[in-house]
């Protein structure tokens, strides 16, 4: 049996998904993410999530508070995409969402189906620690259906590199 003609090329386009913040530990998210996206030839899509206005907050102060945040994430997303594409050659698709954080990172995998994994930066040490990464890794099966990469933030290149 000819077994060659037994499998087909797989057709569907790799993407990861970065979730990045100003924490240093998103960095490390968007190499890593990068590093796999080149060596499959992918695609990335690196995500900032602005945290939702306080509705105690009155009209006009919460609407120059979230125009504020929405330019400090699109300052930090054009950042991020000119790194990954002068050090990897990678352009990637940039996306700013509004909302509860972990809410928002499950919806923007499930909106697009090229996306493979979810990659997140965590920190060595910090008091809040593990909580996203917790409360997103709660959701698998019912609400997240992509794998998660939880990325350490003081991962040096080379460990980078041989996680590829």
């Amino acid at each position: 049996m000819n077994t060659s003609a037994a499998k087909s090329p797989v057709s569907k386009a790799v993407k990861y998904l970065v979730c990045v913040d100003h924490r240093p530990e998103s960095w490390a998210a968007l190499r890593l993410g990068c590093l796999k996206a080149q060596a499959r030839g992918g695609k990335v899509d690196v995500l900032h999530i602005i945290a939702p206005a306080d509705f105690q907050t009155l009209g006009a102060v919460a609407d120059r508070m979230r125009e504020e945040r929405r330019k400090e994430g699109e300052q930090l997303l054009a950042k991020l995409a000119n790194d990954a594409a002068t050090l990897y050659g990678i352009a990637p698709n940039i996306i700013l969402r509004e909302g509860e954080t972990g809410d928002e990172i499950i919806e923007a995998s499930l909106q697009d189906p090229d996306i493979i994994m979810v990659v997140i930066g965590i920190a060595q040490q910090h008091a809040s620690r593990g909580s996203l990464a917790a409360w997103l890794a709660a959701q698998r099966g019912s609400r997240m259906f992509t794998p998660l990469l939880m990325v350490p933030g003081n991962l040096t290149d080379q460990q980078l590199l041989n996680l590829v």
